[in-house]
């Protein structure tokens, strides 16, 4: 599905940092930070500085959320001084579950202009 496409699930404008793992070249595990600035259950649209594979498996986690779960990489466009990220959930991120619509609530009233 391109970055366009109408998709049947919300998706919340966030403002939010989140951090990805993933084993990189050689085997040595890699860190990079990230802003999540647009999430839904099935994937999430970061801006970062780095450049990231597509396809790569990361493991995403924040303070918020603390572990969001295991994403796919689909795609990485420069825009500007960053990259803008697209990620898909392995497994759809249960937005609805209690605690983390409490966590949710919070971050949209965090990320709303005041």
């Amino acid at each position: 599905m391109s970055k366009g496409s109408k998709r049947p699930e919300d998706r919340h404008k966030v403002d939010f940092p989140v951090f990805l793992s993933f084993q990189g070249a050689g085997g040595a595990i890699q860190r990079v930070t990230a802003r999540c600035v647009d999430l839904s259950p099935s994937g999430a649209r970061l801006e970062t500085k780095d450049r990231l594979a597509i396809r790569e498996n990361v493991l995403v986690h924040s303070e918020k959320f603390g572990r969001m779960g295991l994403a796919s990489i689909r795609y990485c466009v420069r825009e500007g001084m960053k990259y803008s990220v697209g990620m898909q959930f392995s497994a759809i991120l249960k937005l609805s579950d209690p605690v983390r619509k409490k966590i949710l609530d919070g971050v949209l009233s965090e990320s709303s202009p005041r």
